[in-house]
């Protein structure tokens, strides 16, 4: 910040002054007794914190986003979306072209199935350990855009069949990709009450496609997590909606989801009170488990940091488990994160309420008390280890036209908790930041900095509140960005396969999120059987990443999986390690021809269940040439190894038996002196699992040689591997 834009710091005795001399006399009140010391005039509204009462660990349940990523789920770039702790990610690839499922068949639904693993992929796993909420009806087609009423919706004409391949193909691909069951969410439909829109159909067709819904996908998986209704308003029969009618059939019909969901896109409601006959209608049906999701929510009328910065404290009053704001902007464009960031001549920089989702984010330790007025909430937190208490204070008149009481007064109570850590040069240094209503703002504008000597048990900051559009921040003790200065961003490989007495090589990529090169020291440890080595030092240049690579060998017998640390600084960051006997492991991987979105790649990824093959061969291999033989697999070594056995598995499942659609002859070769030599013959297999044993060889690569199959159309493998036993 430069000399001109640096507000005053005034002492407490020259701002006492300022605001009206101190006790009579000049004698200040001793430190403890419950005397507050007002630094303005007394305002007619007043905010309380009270430092003494703890109110939970923060959640940052009020922030998510519907859609939000770019479309491959690289964008925004981490120092835009980290800081704001995210919990919640929504969508299924919406407006996509190809038809969807309902339209495109599996081609057209494979389109909007790639973004929903990419965006999964970019905040499920750490650092950012979102959950990722996948919305069925957008996957089908109906975001209410390209599928028109006279398209295909499901139970059409009383055929449920495409809607239940279609269920069974969503959850094939979800276990397939691997994606986490704790960290995905399957919404069935999106505003099926919003009739004309979203559900151009009978209500009782849209009742059976819940139902159906909910009884396959748990079926399909036991640990699958239902989202639902997802209506446009939480709201009871006699209010013009059915949510207790719609709580009742679900009941009735053993179909409650894991999740009750609404929106909120109407200007004047409370979350709070919305969670509040959420759990009332809940709790009426012996249903208290069932945690609140509200994945659209701000009116449209009130995008300015003043409200926005409201409702996310009575979000987290609400206690609702999960959230996400809507999109608003020309129709169907999906701003990244739901318009918080701007585009100007093609650099993204922040609007002002992303400041308001920064500066909740960054509200760490533990939550404590605060008690709105009728128009003024807060949320505050209380951080020792970070030496810091901050207050994100909103009003819920948020609009030019608004009338906000002001000045505005907030009074921390219980400083006697936190006056401690607070201290610094004997004084509580208290920053007063002012979020604008600004299309686009670089950071907040500070209003006014205070050195405190701590007198008494409480403190009052009184400010005016000019445009009830902008929020406010608090902040007492130490105030510093809340991006970490450098964080370990990602691994490679994400899970390292070691072979006994192989050197394997991670990869650690570290981020400097400052303007200055940083020299780091790194630390790593493994267990005993393993060793690691690594750089003595990285460094890692201004606001840029730099590569740390860590050598670990095994040498245990040892199968169970361990954990490689790598140490930096106060950074810790833990790599699974998967101990094989199977030389495929590491090998390339390449094939005569592949029929996609198969890959020779997946035939030494670990994963042997048949049942993980999904549509087109995803998941295995599936050879591109049908009838055509012989097709070919090849792992190929970086150097010589030694191997007497050899493990094929072919497709055997429920549904595609090997007898029918397994490989059925092959040989196993490996190159020697530049030649090929059989080593192994297999004919007439019917088998899924089929092993090879012969004399040790020495080899840098192996192929199978396939001359027909059961169906004596493709070649389909799930994996191969290789041992020296």
């Amino acid at each position: 910040m430069d000399n001109e834009r640096r507000p005053a710091r005034l002492d407490r005795a020259t701002f006492l002054k300022v605001a009206g001399g101190v006790a009579a006399g000049g004698v200040l009140a001793p430190w403890w007794p419950a005397a507050s010391q007002v630094l303005a005039e007394p305002a007619s509204e007043k905010l309380r914190v009270d430092l003494s009462q703890p109110a939970g660990k923060p959640t940052y349940s009020a922030t998510g986003f519907l859609h939000g990523l770019g479309e491959d789920g690289t964008q925004p770039p981490d120092p835009l979306l980290l800081p704001l702790k995210a919990k919640l990610f929504r969508g299924g690839g919406s407006t996509l072209p190809g038809g969807a499922w309902s339209k495109g068949g599996y081609d057209g639904y494979a389109v909007r199935w790639q973004n929903v693993v990419d965006r999964y992929r970019r905040v499920a796993p750490p650092p950012i350990e979102a959950e990722y909420c996948i919305v069925l009806s957008d996957l089908w087609g109906a975001e209410g855009v390209t599928l028109q009423p006279t398209d295909p919706y499901p139970g059409d004409d009383g055929d449920w069949t495409s809607w239940e391949r279609f269920l069974t193909q969503v959850v094939s691909d979800a276990h397939a990709a691997r994606l986490d069951p704790d960290r995905i969410q399957y919404e069935i439909w999106n505003e099926p009450d919003f009739g004309d829109h979203y559900w151009p159909r009978p209500w009782e067709q849209y009742v059976q496609t819940w139902q159906r819904g909910v009884r396959l996908i748990r079926a399909l998986d036991p640990r699958a997590r239902i989202v639902g209704p997802t209506f446009t308003r939480m709201t009871t029969s006699g209010d013009g909606g059915h949510m207790d009618d719609w709580l009742d059939m679900a009941v009735a019909s053993d179909t409650v989801p894991d999740i009750l969901a609404w929106h909120d896109l109407i200007p004047n409601r409370d979350p709070v009170d919305q969670a509040g006959l959420a759990r009332q209608l809940l709790a009426e049906r012996g249903l208290a488990g069932v945690r609140l999701e509200l994945n659209e929510y701000l009116p449209g009328g009130q995008l300015n940091p003043g409200f926005n910065a409201w409702y996310i404290a009575r979000l987290q009053r609400s206690g609702i488990d999960y959230t996400a704001l809507a999109i608003y902007g020309p129709c169907c464009m999906f701003p990244l994160l739901d318009g918080l960031l701007v585009d100007v001549d093609g650099e993204l920089v922040t609007d002002a309420r992303w400041w308001a989702y920064q500066r909740y984010a960054s509200i760490t330790g533990t939550l404590v008390t605060t008690r709105p007025t009728a128009d003024v909430d807060a949320v505050a937190g209380a951080d020792p280890e970070n030496r810091r208490v901050r207050v994100l204070v909103g009003n819920r008149i948020g609009a030019a036209s608004g009338e906000l009481a002001s000045p505005l007064s907030v009074t921390i109570d219980g400083l006697r908790h936190a006056h401690t850590y607070l201290l610094r040069g004997g004084n509580i240094p208290i920053r007063l930041e002012r979020i604008p209503h600004k299309a686009v703002l670089s950071e907040p504008e500070a209003v006014k900095d205070i050195d405190l000597t701590p007198e008494g048990d409480e403190v009052t900051i009184t400010f005016d509140w000019a445009d009830p559009r902008d929020a406010y921040v608090l902040t007492l003790g130490k105030h510093e960005t809340d991006l970490p200065a450098y964080a370990v961003v990602e691994v490679l490989p994400e899970r390292p396969v070691l072979l006994p007495g192989e050197p394997t090589t991670v990869t650690f990529r570290i981020r400097n999120y400052t303007d200055t090169d940083l020299t780091l020291e790194p630390g790593v440890s493994v267990p005993d059987g393993y060793t690691a080595a690594t750089a003595a030092s990285v460094t890692v240049p201004a606001e840029g990443d730099a590569e740390l690579q860590v050598t670990v060998t095994r040498a245990t017998t040892d199968l169970r999986e361990v954990e490689l640390r790598l140490d930096v600084g106060d950074l810790m960051s833990l790599v699974r390690l998967e101990p094989s006997d199977n030389w495929v492991r590491i090998a390339e991987m390449t094939a005569s021809s592949t029929h996609s979105p198969s890959s020779p790649a997946f035939l030494n990824d670990g994963r042997t269940d048949p049942d993980d093959w999904g549509g087109g061969g995803a998941n295995g291999w599936n050879d591109d040439t049908p009838g055509q033989w012989p097709d070919t697999i090849t792992a190929t070594w970086t150097h010589p190894i030694t191997l007497n056995r050899v493990v094929v598995h072919t497709l055997n499942s429920a549904v595609y038996p090997a007898s029918a659609w397994g490989v059925r002859d092959y040989d196993i070769e490996i190159q020697a002196d530049e030649t090929w030599q059989t080593i192994a013959q297999v004919r007439g297999n019917v088998t899924g699992v089929d092993e090879s044993q012969f004399t040790t060889v020495e080899t840098d690569t192996l192929r199978i040689v396939i001359h027909d199959t059961n169906d004596h159309t493709y070649s389909r493998l799930v994996e191969i591997e290789g041992y020296h036993s």
